[in-house]
This record gives structure tokens, sequence and C-alpha cells, in this order.
């Protein structure tokens, strides 16, 4: 089990594209995808101002997800396949 912090703002939540995903929040990119094994967070240190995660490429799995901390971001997602176990 990892926890993974989506990072950077704006991006694509798929089964393969690291660019958004951190060990860390607030961290670095280039995390591995998250599996139905790991927590995901989107947080306060996720991007700043507007932004927006995409989910595409079928289903994308997670063990636990929140979202919180978010008081000067706006945040739009969207989302048509996240599986949390």
């Amino acid at each position: 089990m990892a926890n993974r912090y989506w990072v950077g703002g704006t991006g694509t939540w798929d089964s393969t594209t690291k660019t958004n995903w951190s060990a860390t929040s607030g961290g670095a990119g280039g995390a591995t995808v998250p599996t139905s094994a790991d927590d995901v967070y989107i947080d306060a240190n996720s991007g700043s101002g507007t932004y927006t995660i995409t989910q595409t490429g079928g289903t994308n799995d997670c063990r636990n997800f929140t979202i919180s901390g978010l008081t000067t971001q706006s945040l739009t997602f969207r989302a048509v396949g996240i599986n949390c176990y």
C-alpha cells in the first residue's frame, strides 16, 4: 500500500501517465499510478487557481479517495471510471 498525491494542477488520470502523481503532498511528480492497494489524495498542494483532473483510459483503481483542504483552488474533476475499494 502507498499514498499517492495529485500534484501539478491540470492533468489526466489514466493507467500509465505518472506526471501528476507524487509520493508526498506537494512533492515531485513521477510516482507510480495508483492501484487498488493505494490511497489517493487531492489536497491544497495538488494545484493552484483553477485546474481540471480528467480521468480517462477505462477504469482506474484506488483503495481510498480523499479530497480535502481546497480553500483557494477551483477544481473540476471529470471521472467516468474510478473504483475505490
